[in-house]
């Protein structure tokens, strides 16, 4: 079948359509009378949730949160950070030319610069650099993501929300999971398990990887490819139910050839043409953590996490000439208290935080290529600091009424070197600079429980994304520094269950009004752009989210979101930032068959996600139509603990565009996943 070109925005889906229908059949259903419904049906659990850095029930927050479960990654196919889409369609992840390079956007809040992200990224509650979100997804507990600025609670780049991935942890039952699939794109291997050293006192648990990707460009052999490996290892110390002690290592190696680019002219060939030449990246990553947790009484709990990460990775620019590598050292600590248990007339949570990260980045020239000579020699060296304050203090005002006050009092320092030597396309000069940027970000929200099955609120809160320095790319001195972005976020929303926890709805109306907007401006595929604030902006929109077990044996899934940002002053004025969909939709469906005997249980399980028209850059010359992307599996389980699945993504195998440029009046693209087909299994001990 041809497929079909990316500039068609027509498409035999209509999101506006199809919501308007979703709502008017939820209408329906929500006055079908209680008794209506079968009496023999699942109920949806009530997830115990560390959004606000303290436990709470998802329903009891007040702020817009959507939650994934291990079965719910599984269940949509999703094996590694970049397939999260998936569940979560409000959040956009593409990567700017290669893996080691991720963008991400959430509420109409977007950066293309993958050192400065608008949504902060935590494993475990350690902070992780966005350079390192192309990650396999194993042992997962849960995954949170919180929308809207988090500043308050997580800080300078938390600006559109938070990613929260919280992995299972380890107790007196030994377990073991081996997990296998084979696609026409994927052959991925992985192991883990945990077992106790001491009964009730001293825990190990491990995981290792690998993931084999098959390019689909051609050229050359390895054109597309990549392959990451590594693995993770904690040890946990836990004397008594009040003490808790964890030391953590994860090790990660990726190897990339997928920064290729296709012309228009050899789109449908699947032929790269630039870089003519092989470009590769090889990315390494080590992080080590220390975890500790103590109840200091039934009220009151003490946690301290500290982390150190090490990341590097070479990026070999075949036609071009340049070896550019490049690390960074990041060493951060926070130490917070939080209130626990219940029966109290308040809440609060409270603590402090510092970070030190240092940067190095080069950019060495080879003769021997064939465009040697445009771009010079270049050095880098960034050194940045922060340290803040922060809390939130819930006061449950009445029975059903609770008033959240929080801020964060924040000083960032950031000291650079640049130098750069004079070629075709970067003129020389030498740079040095230091600047202190002090933020405080407040936030206030008020909470009412309408019913016991409902929840409303409404907030109020302040984002702030940190301002700094260029890495190698700027081609003034002018262009180096960029001041930070701020903005000023309110919102309100429900969250509620009917028919006994069998359908959960939750839907949020929210405006952000975006100060000294930071996004990339430049030639795009000449390696010179670079983050500049270019003005003001707003988003504003609202998001759906429907959960409902029809039975014991279905669960029906729907989550939409509509959004408008715009440029309001500049020269760009009118026009949408970067990577911002006007829409975004996901319907799901999963039945089981039971059976007796050998047969167990079958599990078949659909979806379908669009995504709207976005820009890949801030003058909006070039874009993506809108376009809709099907996934499907058959899970067959013999017993609990073995699982045999087929599944297939982009069924259709729809042609779209993750990034494109301009450049000499031509169009380069990176395509989009094609179809994949694929075998998996698990199996647990």
């Amino acid at each position: 079948m041809k497929r079909l070109s990316p500039e068609n925005t027509a498409t035999p889906f209509h999101p506006s359509l199809f919501m308007q229908r979703s709502l008017l059949s939820l209408a329906i259903m929500l006055a079908v009378s209680h008794q209506a419904l079968a009496d023999n049906v699942m109920t949806l659990p009530d997830m115990q949730v560390t959004a606000g850095k303290r436990v709470q029930s998802q329903d009891q927050t007040d702020l817009a949160l959507s939650v994934a479960s291990q079965a719910d990654l599984e269940r949509a196919n999703v094996y590694a950070s970049g397939d999260l889409e998936r569940v979560f369609p409000e959040l956009l992840m593409r990567n700017t030319g290669a893996s080691v390079f991720p963008s991400l956007s959430l509420r109409g809040v977007s950066s293309s610069d993958p050192y400065n992200a608008p949504v902060g990224i935590y494993v475990d509650g350690v902070p992780q650099y966005l350079g390192t979100f192309n990650q396999q997804l194993l042992n997962i507990e849960h995954i949170e993501l919180l929308k809207g600025p988090q500043g308050t609670l997580y800080g300078r780049n938390a600006h559109a929300g938070a990613l929260n991935i919280l992995t299972r942890q380890p107790d007196n039952t030994p377990t073991a999971t081996l997990q296998s699939r084979f696609s026409n794109l994927h052959q991925q291997v992985s192991a883990t398990g945990s077992t106790p050293l001491v009964d009730d006192k001293l825990f190990i648990q491990g995981t290792v990887y690998h993931d084999d990707t098959d390019g689909e460009l051609t050229r050359s052999e390895h054109h597309g490819d990549s392959d990451n490996g590594g693995g993770n290892v904690g040890l946990t110390f836990k004397p008594n139910e009040d003490f808790s002690l964890k030391l953590a290592y994860a090790r990660d190696r990726l190897t990339s050839y997928n920064e290729q680019y296709l012309a228009d002219a050899t789109y449908e060939k699947r032929r790269a043409s630039v870089p003519l030449l092989e470009s590769v990246y090889v990315r390494r990553v080590e992080t080590s953590s220390a975890t500790l947790d103590w109840n200091l009484s039934d009220a009151l709990k003490l946690t301290s996490i500290t982390s150190l990460q090490n990341y590097r990775h070479e990026r070999l620019y075949g036609d071009l000439g340049f070896h550019w590598p490049e690390t960074q050292r990041t060493v951060s600590q926070e130490l917070r208290l939080s209130t626990q248990g219940d029966d109290r007339a308040w809440d609060a949570v409270g603590g402090l935080y510092w970070q030190k990260s240092r940067s190095h980045s080069e950019r060495e020239t080879d003769s021997s290529a064939p465009l040697f000579g445009v771009y010079g020699v270049a050095d880098s060296r960034i050194d940045s600091s922060e340290k803040a304050v922060f809390g939130e203090f819930t006061w449950h005002l009445a029975p059903r009424w609770d008033l959240t006050l929080g801020a964060r009092h924040s000083v960032e320092k950031a000291e650079t070197d640049y130098t750069q030597v004079d070629a075709a396309f970067t003129p020389g000069f030498v740079y040095s600079g230091n600047d202190t940027f002090t933020s405080t970000t407040p936030k206030i929200a008020l909470g009412f429980q309408a019913t016991p099955d409902m929840r409303l609120y409404a907030s109020v809160s302040k984002g702030y994304k940190a301002g700094g320095y260029n890495r190698i790319g700027a081609i003034t001195p002018g262009a180096v520094a960029y001041a930070p972005e701020k903005s000023l976020n309110t919102e309100i929303g429900v969250k509620s269950s009917l028919f006994d926890q069998r359908l959960w709805l939750n839907a949020a109306l929210y405006r952000i009004d975006i100060d000294d907007v930071q996004q990339f401006i430049g030639a795009a595929g000449t390696g010179t752009q670079s983050l500049s604030n270019i003005g003001k902006a707003r988003s504003e929109g609202a998001e759906l989210s429907m959960d409902w077990h029809a039975d014991e044996a279905t669960l029906i899934r729907l989550a939409g979101t509509v959004n408008r940002n715009r440029m309001l002053d500049s020269e760009r004025q009118g026009n949408s930032l970067t990577y911002t969909p006007g829409r975004t939709l996901r319907a799901s469906a999963e039945h089981s068959f039971y059976f007796d005997g050998l047969l167990g249980e079958v599990r078949p399980s659909v979806g379908i996600s669009y995504t709207g028209k976005h820009y890949f850059d801030v003058d909006n010359e070039v874009s993506q139509g809108g376009y809709s992307l099907v996934d499907a599996r058959l899970a067959w389980l013999p017993t609990p603990d073995l699982e045999v699945a087929l599944y297939g993504n982009n069924l259709g195998d729809k042609d779209y565009r993750t990034y494109s440029y301009l450049s000499g009046g031509a169009q380069f693209s990176q395509p989009g996943q094609g179809r994949e087909l694929g075998l998996s299994t698990k199996i647990s001990f």
